[in-house]
C-alpha cells in the first residue's frame, strides 16, 4: 500500500528568535545555477507561509526578479517593488546601489535572501571595507541582530570551488555557511572532482580541501535537484513560479509530476540548512 509523501513541516524556535538572517546566495563564477537556487528557495519558503524578503541584485534584468517580481496590469515588472511580496532589486556593481544590500535590513525583517551576480564579491568590500575584506560590513550586520549566511551554489568547474574558498577566507565562522551542489550539473561526487576531491592519473591527490573546511567550519551540505531541461524550459519562458506550474496550463501530467517530485526533494534536502535561515524541523 503506497504512502503518503513524507511532508516538511518548520517553525521558528524560541532559541533563535532574535537571531534574524540575511542570506547571500554566492558563487564568484557565473552559470552555476544561483538564480534558478534563489527562485525555488524563496517560492518554496513562501508557499509554506514563511515571511521573505528577497531581493535581485542583479538589477532590473535579474532572473530572479523576472520570475518572482510583481506585475502590472500590463504584465511588465513594477518599478516599484515590495520586497515581502515581490524582488526588490538594484545593480550590485553599481556605486550608488550596491549599498542595498546593508540598507536593506533597515526595515527589520527576519528573514532577507538576496541573489547575488556572479563577480560580485569586490564590489561588497567596498561597501564599507574600501575594498579590504569585509569586516566592516559583517560588524554592520552584527551590529542590527542580523548574522549572515552564504550559500554556495557549486558546479563542477574549479571556479566554482575557489569561489567558496575565497568565501572562506574573507567571512570564516562570522557568518554560516551552506553548500549546495546543483545536481544539474551531474552526480556526485564523480562529476565534481574539484569539490570532492580526485585522484589524477599520476596518483595525486587534488581538490576536496575547500569542502572539508567548509564542513569543519560547521557548514553543511545540501542538493539541489535536478529538473527536466524540457519542463524547466518552458516554465522559464513564461516566467511561471515552480509551486504555480500545476495550474499554469502548459505542462503536461507528466512533467507536473517533475514538478511536485523538485519541489518534494528540495523540502527534503533543503533541512540541514534550516536553522542558518531562522527555523528548524518541526518533530
Amino acid at each position: 500500500m503506497a504512502t503518503a509523501p513524507k511532508t516538511t513541516r518548520f517553525r521558528t524556535p524560541a532559541s533563535l528568535d532574535t537571531i534574524k538572517r540575511v542570506a547571500m546566495i554566492a558563487n564568484e563564477k557565473g552559470g552555476v545555477g544561483k538564480s534558478v537556487f534563489t527562485r525555488t528557495l524563496v517560492d518554496y519558503l513562501r508557499s509554506k507561509g514563511k515571511r521573505v524578503a528577497a531581493y535581485d541584485a542583479d538589477g532590473s534584468v535579474g532572473a530572479t526578479v523576472r520570475v518572482l517580481g510583481t506585475r502590472g496590469e500590463n504584465g511588465a515588472i513594477e518599478r516599484e517593488q515590495d520586497p515581502v511580496a515581490g524582488v526588490g532589486y538594484y545593480n550590485g556593481r553599481a556605486e550608488n546601489e550596491r549599498n542595498i544590500l546593508l540598507d536593506s535590513i533597515e526595515t527589520g525583517e527576519a528573514l532577507y535572501i538576496h541573489d547575488l551576480a556572479g563577480g560580485l564579491l569586490a564590489d561588497l568590500t567596498r561597501i564599507v571595507d574600501s575594498g579590504e575584506g569585509l569586516d566592516g560590513l559583517i560588524d554592520a550586520f552584527e551590529a542590527h541582530g542580523y548574522r549572515l549566511t552564504v550559500f554556495h551554489v557549486v558546479s563542477p568547474d574549479v571556479g566554482a570551488a575557489q569561489s567558496v574558498a575565497r568565501w572562506l577566507s574573507l567571512v570564516g565562522d562570522r557568518a554560516d555557511h551552506v553548500a549546495v551542489i546543483n545536481l544539474k550539473h551531474g552526480k556526485p561526487p564523480g562529476d565534481f572532482p574539484f569539490w570532492y576531491g580526485f585522484v589524477d592519473a599520476k596518483g595525486e591527490a587534488k581538490g576536496g580541501k575547500t569542502r572539508k573546511a567548509l564542513l569543519d567550519a560547521g557548514g553543511v551540505e545540501i542538493e539541489f535537484p535536478a529538473l527536466p531541461s524540457g519542463t524547466f524550459a518552458k516554465l522559464d519562458a513564461e516566467n511561471i513560479r515552480f509551486t504555480r506550474a500545476e495550474k499554469a496550463g502548459i505542462l503536461s501530467i507528466t512533467e507536473r509530476a517533475h514538478i511536485a517530485k523538485f519541489l518534494r526533494d528540495f523540502g527534503e534536502n533543503l533541512t540541514p540548512a534550516l536553522p542558518f535561515l531562522g527555523f528548524q524541523i518541526e518533530q
